[in-house]
C-alpha cells in the first residue's frame, strides 16, 4: 500500500504542474462491480472522467465520484498505537455506505487501461454498532471505566484522504481495465477500504479507550471485479 500512496502522490502532483498541456478530449465511463472477501464484500458504482496530453497520449489523469458500501462479519477495529498501546473493539458485524469524490491516474495501451485512484473527500453513514472493549490486563488508563464492556459507536461522517489519514473512511483501488468492445469492458483490481468507527457519547460525555482515543479502524484489502461502460472519448 505504501507503493500505491507514493505513486498517487507523485502522479497527482505532476498532473497539477502540467495541467496547461492537456488538450486531448475527455474520456468518461461508469464501472459497476464489487470487491469480495471471505466474510466481507464491498459493492460500488464509479463515474470517472480522464484527460491526457498530446505529448503523452497514453498517460491520463482523472477525477470522479464513487457510491459504495462495505459489509462484513466479525472484525476487530484498532486504535492508533500510542506509547506502545494499541487497543481494539470487537464487532459481531460492521457496515458502512459512502459517497466519495476521487482522483486517479492510468496508463493506456492496446485494449488495456492500468491505473490507481483514491478518495479525496467523502460522506459516509452507517448503523450504530456495539464493539466489545476487551481488556484483560487493566492499565488504569482513560478507558478504565469502559473495560470489558460493549461500547456504542458509529462510522465517521465527513472524511478526507482515507488512504493516508486513519481517522477517516473511504476507498482506494489499483486496477486493470480490458476493453472487450468500444463501449464495454471488464475491470479487475484490488481495493483498499478503510473503515473507521467513533465511540458515541454517553450522557453528553465522550466515551474513551486508553490514551483518550475514540477512533478504531481497519483496512480491508479485497479483490475487485466490475463491468466497465465507456461514455465518450
Amino acid at each position: 500500500m505504501k507503493i500505491l500512496k507514493g505513486l498517487l502522490a507523485i502522479l497527482l502532483l505532476n498532473a497539477t504542474l502540467t495541467h496547461a498541456q492537456y488538450t486531448t478530449p475527455i474520456a468518461g465511463g461508469v464501472d459497476v462491480g464489487a470487491s469480495l472477501g471471505r466474510d466481507s464484500w464491498a459493492p460500488s458504482i464509479m463515474y470517472h472522467e480522464e484527460i491526457g496530453s498530446q505529448k503523452l497520449p497514453w498517460l491520463r489523469f482523472g477525477i470522479g465520484f464513487r457510491v459504495w458500501g462495505l459489509y462484513g462479519g466479525r472484525a476487530n477495529l484498532y486504535t492508533e498505537r500510542i506509547a506502545g498501546i494499541k487497543d481494539y473493539l470487537e464487532y459481531r458485524d460492521v457496515s458502512v455506505n459512502g459517497l466519495s469524490f476521487l482522483a486517479g491516474v492510468n496508463v493506456s495501451f492496446w485494449k488495456l487501461d492500468m491505473g490507481v485512484n483514491t478518495d479525496l473527500l467523502g460522506l459516509t453513514y452507517g448503523s450504530k454498532r456495539h464493539g466489545y472493549y476487551e481488556k484483560t490486563v487493566p492499565t488504569n488508563g482513560t478507558g478504565m471505566p469502559n473495560y470489558n464492556q460493549w461500547l456504542a459507536s458509529k462510522p465517521t461522517v465527513f472524511n478526507a484522504l482515507p488512504l493516508a489519514l486513519r481517522r477517516n473512511t473511504g476507498q482506494s483501488e489499483a486496477f486493470v481495465r480490458f476493453k472487450v468492445s468500444r463501449q464495454i469492458g471488464v475491470k479487475l483490481g484490488y481495493t483498499y477500504t478503510r473503515l473507521t468507527y467513533t465511540t458515541k457519547k454517553s450522557d453528553d460525555f465522550n466515551v474513551y479507550l486508553d490514551n483518550s482515543q475514540r477512533h478504531v479502524s481497519k483496512i480491508y484489502g479485497l479483490p475487485y471485479v466490475a463491468l466497465a461502460f465507456a461514455l465518450g472519448n
